[in-house]
């Protein structure tokens, strides 16, 4: 089918008016619009602009001020807080020693005697012997 054909099969609707559905010509002013497109468009042009010598001047003040060095370039001469981690500068005893001194002291309050409280009179005794009078006297049972 050509495009004639079609205009041919298709309903004339020229004729039919419905005068209650219309659009308001008077609700948009585009004379308003165009003008707070036109501020909005100055506005960012004009921050735009201050932004820029913002950058400038923070720019030649840092140059004026000291010449840019990394971090990491700088020599460290204090000593990180405590606690400091295994193998950080100040920390000089190996991972392997210090846990075997931990282990070493934990053996000694598990298995020695000594004062917990010596003004309340409270001792340690080592843990194999606590289990032997726990299992003689027996745990505490309500009545």
């Amino acid at each position: 089918m050509t495009s004639k054909e079609d205009r041919k099969l298709m309903p004339d609707f020229s004729q039919i008016r419905n005068p209650d559905v219309a659009h308001e010509r008077s609700d948009m002013d585009v004379r308003v619009i165009a003008r707070f497109a036109i501020i909005l468009v100055m506005a960012a042009v004009l921050i735009h602009i201050l932004l820029w010598g913002l950058f400038h001047y923070f720019e030649e003040r840092q140059v004026r001020s000291e010449p840019l060095s990394s971090p990491l370039a700088r020599e460290r001469r204090q000593l990180p807080p405590e606690p400091r981690l295994q193998g950080a500068p100040g920390h000089e005893e190996s991972p392997i020693t210090e846990m075997e001194k931990f282990r070493l002291h934990e053996d000694q309050l598990l298995n020695g005697y000594g004062w917990v409280d010596q003004k309340g009179s409270v001792v340690r005794i080592p843990i194999e012997e606590a289990k032997k009078r726990l299992l003689q006297k027996g745990l505490p049972v309500r009545q």
